[in-house]
């Protein structure tokens, strides 16, 4: 989960997800509470009721705001125009950019991934479909420009290689060493679609 702040137009409510993120990682999202997030964010339990509902509401929120961000990173990585290997690594590390580390060093960090799943399962639904779309827009422009080769559509390729780096990132590792696996397998999957 994010320490650092989250894009949200309410600087109020931006500290807020700052602060739960934290509080998250540090405890879990099972024995978090809405007092420990007001207290991280400075606010009192009152004031917090006032932006968000719940825990499960501020989960929610940090979780779509994680998409909104990849996408973001992701767009402007495979707009960047370098050759499929660093294209690629760009890219996944515009999906599990650098705001997820304290996710995967914390002791809480497997369930935290299943409160994605099981809190946000809608909206990770929507999020890795708006990436993958974003991906496969990317392959066949590869595909039509000669940059790239590979066979079937790429809506379908883009589907398989968001899943294989999901399963990169459910390895349970530190991020350092996820971060590895992620350029590990871009260097595989870029060369694999180089035409030459």
């Amino acid at each position: 989960m994010n320490t650092q702040p989250l894009p949200d137009t309410d600087p109020r409510r931006a500290a807020i997800l700052s602060a739960a993120s934290a509080v998250f990682a540090r405890y879990g999202f099972r024995r978090s509470a809405m007092e420990d997030i007001a207290a991280q964010a400075g606010l009192s339990r009152g004031a917090l009721y006032l932006h968000y509902r719940n825990k499960q509401d501020i989960f929610r929120s940090i979780v779509q705001a994680y998409f909104d961000l990849a996408e973001t990173r992701m767009r402007a990585a495979l707009a960047a125009g370098t050759d499929p290997v660093a294209t690629l690594q760009a890219a996944f590390e515009a999906k599990i950019g650098p705001e997820m580390a304290p996710l995967f060093e914390s002791p809480h960090g497997a369930e935290l991934l299943d409160a994605n799943f099981a809190t946000a399962a809608d909206i990770v639904a929507r999020g890795e479909a708006r990436l993958t779309a974003l991906l496969a827009d990317w392959l066949a422009a590869q595909r039509d420009a000669g940059g790239a080769v590979f066979d079937g559509d790429a809506q379908s390729l883009a589907a398989t290689i968001i899943a294989a780096l999901g399963g990169v990132k459910h390895t349970g590792g530190r991020y350092a060493a996820i971060r590895a696996d992620m350029a590990r397998l871009a260097q595989i999957l870029g060369r694999g679609l180089s035409p030459s």
